[in-house]
Protein backbone atom coordinates (compact mmCIF):
# COMPACT_ATOMS: atom_id res chain seq x y z
CA UNK A 1 0.00 0.00 0.00
CA UNK A 2 1.63 2.89 -1.03
CA UNK A 3 -0.34 5.73 1.21
CA UNK A 4 1.78 3.80 4.32
CA UNK A 5 4.91 5.54 3.09
CA UNK A 6 3.60 8.81 3.44
CA UNK A 7 0.06 8.13 5.44
CA UNK A 8 -2.83 10.57 5.22
CA UNK A 9 -2.96 13.12 7.92
CA UNK A 10 -5.93 14.42 9.70
CA UNK A 11 -6.75 16.43 12.39
CA UNK A 12 -9.73 16.59 14.84
CA UNK A 13 -11.68 20.13 14.91
CA UNK A 14 -15.13 21.82 15.32
CA UNK A 15 -16.34 21.46 18.96
CA UNK A 16 -15.18 17.97 19.82
CA UNK A 17 -11.49 19.13 19.31
CA UNK A 18 -12.24 22.22 21.48
CA UNK A 19 -13.44 20.27 24.01
CA UNK A 20 -10.91 18.18 24.04
CA UNK A 21 -8.03 21.56 24.24
CA UNK A 22 -10.65 22.38 27.28
CA UNK A 23 -12.79 25.29 26.22
CA UNK A 24 -16.06 24.83 27.15
CA UNK A 25 -18.80 24.72 25.26
CA UNK A 26 -22.98 25.63 25.47
CA UNK A 27 -23.79 22.23 24.02
CA UNK A 28 -22.64 19.20 23.49
CA UNK A 29 -20.99 18.04 19.48
CA UNK A 30 -23.59 17.12 17.32
CA UNK A 31 -20.67 15.55 15.52
CA UNK A 32 -17.24 14.52 14.73
CA UNK A 33 -15.03 16.42 13.06
CA UNK A 34 -12.29 15.35 11.02
CA UNK A 35 -10.04 17.63 9.11
CA UNK A 36 -7.93 16.76 6.17
CA UNK A 37 -6.11 18.12 2.65
CA UNK A 38 -7.32 17.57 -0.45
CA UNK A 39 -4.66 15.02 -1.71
CA UNK A 40 -5.74 12.94 1.49
CA UNK A 41 -9.79 13.38 0.95
CA UNK A 42 -9.74 9.57 -1.33
CA UNK A 43 -7.58 7.33 1.27
CA UNK A 44 -9.15 9.00 4.10
CA UNK A 45 -12.33 7.87 2.46
CA UNK A 46 -11.58 4.52 1.54
CA UNK A 47 -10.64 3.92 5.28
CA UNK A 48 -13.95 5.30 6.12
CA UNK A 49 -16.11 3.86 3.52
CA UNK A 50 -17.50 0.89 5.71
CA UNK A 51 -19.25 3.72 7.47
CA UNK A 52 -20.28 6.55 4.67
CA UNK A 53 -23.19 8.21 4.44
CA UNK A 54 -22.24 10.31 1.69
CA UNK A 55 -19.63 11.76 -0.32
CA UNK A 56 -17.25 12.66 -1.27
CA UNK A 57 -18.88 15.91 -2.20
CA UNK A 58 -17.82 19.53 -2.93
CA UNK A 59 -19.68 21.80 -0.85
CA UNK A 60 -20.20 25.56 -1.04
CA UNK A 61 -22.49 26.54 2.21
CA UNK A 62 -22.16 29.44 3.98
CA UNK A 63 -19.29 30.99 2.70
CA UNK A 64 -16.93 27.78 2.62
CA UNK A 65 -15.51 25.26 0.60
CA UNK A 66 -14.30 21.59 1.27
CA UNK A 67 -14.94 17.98 -0.42
CA UNK A 68 -17.12 16.86 2.62
CA UNK A 69 -17.55 13.30 3.17
CA UNK A 70 -20.30 12.29 6.17
CA UNK A 71 -20.03 8.78 8.16
CA UNK A 72 -22.03 7.30 10.73
CA UNK A 73 -20.20 5.04 13.54
CA UNK A 74 -21.98 3.37 15.54
CA UNK A 75 -24.53 5.69 15.53
CA UNK A 76 -22.42 8.76 15.68
CA UNK A 77 -21.97 11.34 12.94
CA UNK A 78 -18.60 12.12 11.40
CA UNK A 79 -17.82 14.53 9.04
CA UNK A 80 -14.43 14.38 6.85
CA UNK A 81 -13.64 17.79 5.63
CA UNK A 82 -11.18 18.53 3.17
CA UNK A 83 -9.48 21.65 1.58
CA UNK A 84 -11.60 23.35 4.00
CA UNK A 85 -11.64 27.43 2.73
CA UNK A 86 -13.72 30.15 4.15
CA UNK A 87 -13.85 34.03 2.88
CA UNK A 88 -15.75 36.66 4.38
CA UNK A 89 -16.28 39.68 2.72
CA UNK A 90 -12.41 40.92 1.98
CA UNK A 91 -11.35 38.17 4.36
CA UNK A 92 -10.16 34.36 3.04
CA UNK A 93 -8.75 31.47 4.70
CA UNK A 94 -7.29 27.92 3.99
CA UNK A 95 -6.36 25.56 6.61
CA UNK A 96 -3.46 23.76 5.36
CA UNK A 97 -3.59 20.39 7.43
CA UNK A 98 -0.19 19.41 6.93
CA UNK A 99 1.28 22.75 7.78
CA UNK A 100 -1.11 23.57 11.13
CA UNK A 101 0.33 19.45 11.80
CA UNK A 102 3.31 21.34 13.47
CA UNK A 103 1.16 23.15 15.83
CA UNK A 104 -1.47 20.50 16.70
CA UNK A 105 -1.33 18.66 20.13
CA UNK A 106 -1.71 15.39 20.49
CA UNK A 107 -3.19 13.99 23.64
CA UNK A 108 -3.40 10.23 24.84
CA UNK A 109 -6.41 9.14 25.60
CA UNK A 110 -7.51 6.05 27.49
CA UNK A 111 -9.00 3.37 25.55
CA UNK A 112 -8.90 5.72 22.06
CA UNK A 113 -5.06 6.69 22.13
CA UNK A 114 -3.15 9.46 20.23
CA UNK A 115 -5.06 11.63 18.81
CA UNK A 116 -3.94 15.10 17.26
CA UNK A 117 -6.01 18.20 17.56
CA UNK A 118 -6.77 21.01 15.67
CA UNK A 119 -4.84 24.18 17.04
CA UNK A 120 -7.12 26.66 18.74
CA UNK A 121 -5.57 29.33 16.95
CA UNK A 122 -7.32 27.54 13.72
CA UNK A 123 -10.48 27.50 15.64
CA UNK A 124 -10.47 31.31 16.43
CA UNK A 125 -9.96 32.24 13.02
CA UNK A 126 -12.24 30.03 11.78
CA UNK A 127 -15.14 30.71 14.01
CA UNK A 128 -14.41 34.96 13.68
CA UNK A 129 -15.00 34.24 9.88
CA UNK A 130 -18.44 32.75 10.68
CA UNK A 131 -19.33 35.11 13.28
CA UNK A 132 -19.88 33.21 16.30
CA UNK A 133 -19.38 35.37 18.62
CA UNK A 134 -19.56 33.54 21.72
CA UNK A 135 -17.35 30.59 20.82
CA UNK A 136 -14.94 33.25 19.60
CA UNK A 137 -15.26 34.84 23.14
CA UNK A 138 -14.64 30.95 24.92
CA UNK A 139 -11.78 30.16 22.40
CA UNK A 140 -9.93 33.93 23.11
CA UNK A 141 -10.48 32.91 26.70
CA UNK A 142 -8.57 29.85 26.54
CA UNK A 143 -5.69 31.09 24.14
CA UNK A 144 -5.16 34.14 26.52
CA UNK A 145 -4.34 31.31 29.34
CA UNK A 146 -1.36 30.69 27.38
CA UNK A 147 -1.00 33.27 24.60
CA UNK A 148 2.44 32.87 23.67
CA UNK A 149 2.38 29.76 22.58
CA UNK A 150 -0.35 30.36 20.79
CA UNK A 151 0.36 33.83 18.82
CA UNK A 152 3.24 32.71 16.37
CA UNK A 153 0.79 30.63 15.24
CA UNK A 154 -1.80 33.32 15.23
CA UNK A 155 0.36 35.96 13.67
CA UNK A 156 2.04 33.31 10.51
CA UNK A 157 -2.05 32.17 9.62
CA UNK A 158 -2.97 36.23 9.13
CA UNK A 159 0.17 36.51 6.94
CA UNK A 160 -0.10 33.45 4.95
CA UNK A 161 -3.93 34.10 4.22
CA UNK A 162 -3.31 37.77 3.82
CA UNK A 163 -5.50 38.79 6.41
CA UNK A 164 -5.86 42.62 6.81
CA UNK A 165 -5.53 45.24 9.61
CA UNK A 166 -9.14 45.01 10.63
CA UNK A 167 -8.83 41.36 11.30
CA UNK A 168 -5.62 41.69 13.18
CA UNK A 169 -8.02 44.56 15.55
CA UNK A 170 -10.42 42.07 15.76
CA UNK A 171 -8.17 39.66 17.23
CA UNK A 172 -6.38 41.58 19.45
CA UNK A 173 -9.85 42.98 20.78
CA UNK A 174 -10.58 39.12 21.68
CA UNK A 175 -7.25 38.45 23.06
CA UNK A 176 -7.00 41.49 25.48
CA UNK A 177 -4.07 42.78 23.03
CA UNK A 178 -3.52 46.86 23.13
CA UNK A 179 -3.79 48.37 19.72
CA UNK A 180 -0.39 49.28 18.69
CA UNK A 181 0.12 53.00 18.86
CA UNK A 182 2.26 54.72 16.69
CA UNK A 183 3.56 58.10 17.72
Amino acid sequence: MPWLEQPPVWLLGGSCGLLLHGVSLDAAPRDIDLYADLGDAQVLHEALSRYAVSGPEEDYSRGCFSLRSRYAVEHISVELVCGFRIGYGSWQYSADIKRLLAYAPVQDFAGIGLLRLMPAAHELIFNILRGRAERCCRIAAYLRQDLSVHLPLLHSLILDNGLDLSFQLKLDELLGIPPFIQT
